[in-house]
């Protein structure tokens, strides 16, 4: 969200450094939105297919595709609509026989999931198609924000809107409200606005005028999220039931790989490597 170079700046080098140390061809971002991953990767020389759940970022992410028809390097991406749950079969694209090198879910994209059948069963199942969907040696990368730190302090670690995915002046009005049930933190909604102005969105059909600091500026309204509370224990748990005990897999705070024993990250990155067949 916001400038993407400057959102870019703050992981693009360690996503692209574990991608070549897996030697990885085949991306599938599964939680593309308007595609600014994705045009990056293809941009990297890499086949990227890319899916999401809402139509309007499917769209987006195709008008991306479109204002980059002289490009070849574009010529391959693959877009369309895609649901966790049901991934493999359900998805909008053509998965490649025998599996993609790399699965991207970033963006804390799988907080939103909610976990329709209860007890993690859903958040088990969409895991497992994103484990099946990759070779044997495949690596999924997947985040999700700091919410041990949310629960124990319930706000987010310091310096939050300037931190990994968002890095600019352009989203206001920005509230959580969190979700207490017995007195325990059970969940969070998040919502706000994003000042259009000057960017290729001030056309969009969603936009409208609102206030903002005494002048009226083009808005598109960020639709309210409701996110599952991960700690970082019960995403490791997770993982390891769907990936296996003996998986690869280990955790980058923030997207870096070393950080002093006092950092407090706003995300948690987990790369985990589906194993090889025996």
């Amino acid at each position: 969200m916001g400038d993407v170079d400057a959102r870019l700046s703050h992981y693009k080098s360690t996503l692209l450094s574990i991608l070549e140390g897996a030697n990885v061809r085949t991306v599938y971002d599964v939680a593309c939105a308007n595609g600014i991953d994705s045009v990056m990767l293809v941009e990297e020389g890499y086949d990227v297919t890319s899916s999401d759940a809402e139509e309007a970022m499917v769209a987006r992410a195709v008008r991306e595709k479109e204002s980059r028809s002289g490009d070849a390097r574009f010529a391959k991406w693959q877009i369309g609509w895609g649901d966790w749950v049901d991934l493999v079969e359900g998805a909008k694209v053509d998965h490649p026989e025998g599996g993609y090198d790399a699965i991207i879910c970033i963006g804390n994209s799988f907080a939103v999931l909610p976990d329709f059948e209860g007890e993690g069963k859903t958040h088990l199942r969409a895991l497992t198609n994103f484990r099946n969907l990759l070779k044997p040696g495949g690596v999924l990368i997947i985040d999700h924000r700091n919410y041990d730190y949310l629960i124990a302090h319930k706000t987010y670690p310091p310096a939050d809107y300037s931190g990994l995915y968002y890095n600019c002046s352009r989203v206001y009005n920005v509230k959580n409200k969190l979700i207490e049930k017995a007195g325990e933190l059970v969940g969070m909604v998040f919502t706000g606005d994003f000042d259009v102005s000057g960017t290729e969105l001030e056309g969009d059909s969603d936009v409208f005028l609102q206030e903002r600091d005494g002048k009226m500026v083009p808005t598109l309204k960020l639709s309210d999220r409701s996110c599952c509370l991960h700690t970082l224990k019960g995403f490791e748990t997770l993982l390891e039931g769907v990936f296996g005990e003996g998986a690869e897999h280990r955790v980058l705070p923030d997207f870096k790989e070393d950080v002093g024993d006092d950092f407090v990250p706003n995300y948690w990155v987990h790369v985990v490597v589906k194993q090889a067949l025996h």
